[in-house]
């Protein structure tokens, strides 16, 4: 997998402003995983930080600080998680977050989801 859809930011502004883009997926780092997401949370602080943007933030952001998916790659030091596996997560705010298709995240903050 190349490339993912996400809700890109550009100004600060309100989210109807945000803008639906194909983007490239750069590699994983040694310890990153990527999530298929299946939900997204709008939280106060993602609504915030469209409306006034963030220091680390250019042009092409992607917002979202939560989301939950599956597990569709692992980094090359990722021993304790398993493709397929259900998480939850919480995102680095200087990095794109979870208003995209896929997510790349630290394992660290990736909380494991029971299966319905």
């Amino acid at each position: 997998m190349n490339h993912t859809q996400a809700w890109c930011w550009h100004a600060p502004g309100e989210p109807t402003q945000l803008t639906l883009a194909d983007l490239p997926l750069a590699p994983l780092a040694p310890d990153e995983v990527l999530v298929a997401n299946r939900v997204i949370a709008f939280n106060p602080v993602d609504w915030k930080l469209i409306e006034y943007g963030h220091s680390n933030w250019l042009d092409g952001q992607v917002p979202g600080v939560d989301g939950m998916g599956t597990i569709v790659a692992l980094g090359a030091n990722v021993s304790h998680l398993r493709l397929g596996t259900r998480v939850a997560y919480h995102t680095d705010l200087r990095h794109h977050g979870s208003f995209a298709r896929h997510t790349k995240v630290a394992p660290a903050p990736c909380c494991r989801c029971p299966m319905p």
